[in-house]
């Protein structure tokens, strides 16, 4: 005799909760006959496991919300907290950054993307321009991986490093950071930014040697460095930056010769090397093919118009 498939999957249901019923029945007659000693360890499990479902709950509905409302990305979230705790905020300019969601409720200086193909939105600019902020840039701010502008301009009292993890934010386009007090040596890990069009931290306290990574930038257009205190030889390396307009390092404590190199540097206008320790160093000739540069400054003299008129002097 061959038993229909139908009829013993039923049977087997029919069998499968019966026996469940009759063990649930069983354990429970058990469980009422233990002590409370023999109960602890079943209950301490317990205690675990919810803990575990809460936190997963936790995780799960706040994931939907930001799904619902705005940012789907937590890290991002974290990260402008990160950011925040970095910082004192005297004005209380960033006061409504402690609720809600940064793009939905317009969090102060963030700036966010329309929506992704992943269906989010996304910090795409930090605008913290004179706030009066005080403190330090957190190293978080590498973990806002849309972004394109970082301006902190003009806050006066930033103090502490360029974070090097800012490196990794490889949509950067403007690292705005001119008018603070940040000090230290630039990180080697800033000149790997493809899409980088301007790097301007004039006006704070930056130490060291220009690094020679900085070569790879080649998309920046404007290279302002002035009034720190640089030093070293200028990289002849960086003459290898097609795209550079403006190279401005007036007011550092640069020393060496002027690479002859940075004639070969196609679309350079202006050229400040101003107020540095060159010494007694010539001018190369090779200047006076620069045909694009208008505006060159070296020592104290500042001097305008064609190069072979100012290769002459």
């Amino acid at each position: 005799m061959i038993l229909d498939a139908c009829f013993v999957n039923d049977f087997g249901g029919c069998f499968f909760e019966l026996l469940c019923l009759k063990v649930g029945k069983a354990a429970e007659e058990m469980w009422k006959s233990m002590s409370e000693e023999e109960k602890a360890p079943y209950e301490v499990k317990s205690g675990q496991r919810k803990v575990e479902y809460e936190k997963q709950m936790k995780a799960y509905n706040k994931k939907q919300e930001n799904s619902a409302n705005g940012i789907g990305d937590d890290h991002e979230v974290d990260a402008l907290q990160a950011i925040r705790r970095k910082l004192k905020d005297p004005r209380k300019n960033l006061r409504n950054w402690r609720k809600g969601d940064p793009c939905v409720s317009n969090w102060t200086g963030v700036i966010c993307t329309m929506p992704q193909p992943d269906g989010f939105l996304h910090i795409q600019e930090l605008r913290m321009l004179n706030l009066n902020l005080t403190g330090k840039l957190a190293p978080e701010l590498g973990q806002l991986s849309n972004l394109t502008v970082l301006n902190f301009m003009w806050n006066h009292n930033i103090t502490g490093s360029i974070p090097k993890e800012i490196g990794n934010i490889k949509s950067l386009k403007f690292l705005l950071l001119s008018g603070n007090q940040l000090s230290g040596p630039l990180a080697d890990k800033l000149g790997f930014l493809p899409n980088f069009l301007m790097f301007q931290v004039d006006l704070n306290q930056i130490t060291g040697s220009l690094p020679k990574s900085f070569v790879n930038l080649i998309s920046c257009k404007h290279f302002h460095m002035n009034n720190n205190s640089i030093s070293g030889q200028i990289p002849s390396e960086l003459s290898s930056m097609p795209a550079l307009i403006h190279f401005l390092l007036d007011n550092n404590n640069l020393m060496g010769n002027l690479p002859p190199e940075f004639s070969q540097m196609p679309k350079l206008r202006i050229l400040q090397l101003d107020n540095n320790n060159f010494g007694g160093t010539e001018i190369p000739a090779s200047y006076g093919n620069m045909s694009n540069l208008v505006k060159f400054c070296q020592r104290k003299k500042r001097i305008n118009g064609l190069m072979v008129q100012m290769v002459k002097l």
